[in-house]
């Protein structure tokens, strides 16, 4: 089948998510303008009309295509633990782009709400995943999750927010009843749920790409030197890349952690302002800051790291995170 030459994109959300989705696809459109054509697949998990009509109005002025899938029936089957679910089981909803994405596409870029787009996408789409089920970014996580659920300390972990997935592959191994029987082995409670799914499914089929197609929230609060040991890494980008990166990120991913997010009030992160400066052009302009949503001992840390001395915030990060070891 011939791939489809424009450039296709998921975003996932509830009503709750639905205004950052509009945001971050605004700013999808405002840097692609050079790609003819878009067409954007909303996997609707709830979805008000009011918000619907709001996301159609930002498609129609770039003369963008837009699409609604409806996924109650997808995510009503996934078989999780009410308990312990502590994201939005849109999140989820990804894992079932290859039945849900019409099969004249062969490949689709998947965007987290909390993103913005800075720079066009063309080269990423080019990139060649025929002998890959997915591209993505190395993510900051513990080498006890990568044990955890079945894989090497020396395999790459990637982050699940920025994905560009080869959904002719998905489908031709069905790789959807892999993902349901992976959550059924775990009994609905995956570490760090989709996305723990996604990387031990897809294990050595993972293109890397560079940091800058996923610059997430750590990369602006630690180096790389520090990453690495805080999160017990084997490996990982170099100084240089993750440089690279902060000062020319393609996609801005805000992630939860110590600067908090730039949509919250007592956001620190220093590119709070490119966000704000799309969500002033979007139909939420006048939207007002919430309040910040950091756990306590998240602010507790963050402080701890501006003030303390490294060796001893790495000391009660790892006591930390050993405790949370305990508690899985």
């Amino acid at each position: 089948m011939k791939d489809y030459i424009g450039l296709c994109v998921a975003y996932s959300a509830d009503e709750n998510y639905g205004k950052y989705l509009g945001i971050s696809m605004l700013s999808l459109f405002v840097s692609n303008k050079n790609i003819e054509e878009i067409t954007v697949f909303v996997l609707d998990c709830g979805i008000s009309q009011v918000t619907k009509d709001k996301l159609i109005t930002i498609a129609n002025e770039y003369s963008r295509n837009i699409n609604f899938v409806n996924m109650d029936s997808a995510i009503g089957g996934l078989n999780l633990q009410m308990g312990v679910r502590k994201i939005s089981i849109a999140s989820y909803a990804r894992l079932f782009l290859s039945s849900v994405i019409p099969e004249k596409y062969n490949k689709i870029i998947y965007l987290d709400c909390d993103t913005i787009v800075r720079a066009s996408l063309a080269d990423i789409w080019k990139i060649n995943l025929d002998n890959y089920l997915v591209a993505g970014v190395q993510d900051t996580v513990d080498n006890f999750f990568l044990k955890k659920i079945g894989m090497k300390e020396d395999e790459y972990y990637i982050n699940a927010g920025v994905l560009l997935i080869n959904l002719s592959l998905w489908r031709r191994i069905h790789i959807e009843d892999k993902f349901m029987d992976f959550i059924d082995n775990f009994k609905g409670n995956v570490p760090h749920h989709d996305q723990g799914v996604i990387n031990a499914i897809c294990r050595n089929k993972k293109y890397i790409l560079s940091p800058r197609y996923n610059a997430t929230s750590n990369i602006y609060s630690f180096s790389a030197k520090t990453i690495r040991r805080m999160y017990f890494l084997d490996s990982f980008y170099s100084q240089e890349e993750l440089d690279d990166a902060k000062k020319n990120p393609i996609i801005l991913h805000f992630t939860t952690g110590l600067v908090g997010r730039p949509w919250e009030l007592n956001c620190s992160h220093p590119m709070k302002e490119e966000y704000l400066k799309v969500a002033k052009a979007s139909p939420w302009k006048e939207d007002e800051l919430l309040p910040d949503s950091r756990k306590l001992s998240v602010k507790i840390f963050s402080a701890l790291y501006r003030h303390a001395p490294l060796f001893v915030t790495e000391t009660v990060y790892r006591i930390i995170s050993k405790l949370a070891h305990i508690r899985e």
